[in-house]
């Protein structure tokens, strides 16, 4: 899985491409989330990109361009639809309080990685050590208010979602083999309810 290699992710800043990714994503079972928000450089802070990756694609969404998000609430809702993401306890409130999403049916990569007792629980370690992956994070305390933004951020941005269905299905297997998928399913669902 070399990043080098990846097509380009669609970039979602018009109300018909909202809608067309909408569409999409309401057909898949699974659905990996990750969101960038502005906190270093505004007194309140916003979502100011949320990213998607299915098993074929990946998308960036740009909020400050689109008015209406609400299409997506469903999406996030649906417990049919796994939503996959990586230290979500922030992405949720952030999402909760920006537009008031509810999230049914979610996996936590750090938290099945912390269940599983392992030593590095961020995302690079994650990457490298399962995939052989290195991301470059020099963009993770970027200022994602500002446009436009450059080619560098969304394709770093894209790369926080595009390997995160297959780590599940790694983390889910190990989880189940250690007998500790019950202890990381209680946590997931715990998850989804924190408050804003």
């Amino acid at each position: 899985m070399n990043p080098q290699v990846l097509p380009a992710p669609v970039f979602v800043d018009r109300p018909d491409r909202l809608e067309a990714m909408a569409r999409r994503l309401q057909q898949v079972d699974r659905l990996a989330v990750d969101t960038e928000s502005n906190s270093l450089f505004a007194y309140r802070e916003q979502v100011c990109l949320i990213q998607f990756s299915t098993y074929e694609t990946d998308y960036v969404v740009d909020p400050l361009a689109l008015r209406d998000l609400s299409i997506l609430a469903p999406i996030f809702a649906d417990p049919k639809v796994e939503k996959i993401f990586h230290a979500c306890e922030y992405d949720l409130l952030c999402l909760k309080r920006d537009y008031g999403f509810e999230v049914a049916n979610l996996f936590d990569t750090m938290l099945a990685s912390r269940v599983l007792g392992r030593p590095a629980v961020g995302l690079g370690s994650i990457l490298k050590e399962e995939f052989n992956v290195e991301l470059d994070k020099h963009f993770q305390r970027a200022n994602w208010g500002k446009r436009p933004l450059t080619q560098a951020m969304i394709s770093y941005a894209r790369l926080d979602t595009r390997y995160l269905i297959p780590l599940r299905q790694r983390l889910k297997d190990d989880l189940h083999k250690a007998g500790r998928w019950e202890l990381a399913h209680e946590d997931f669902v715990r998850m989804s309810f924190i408050e804003a």
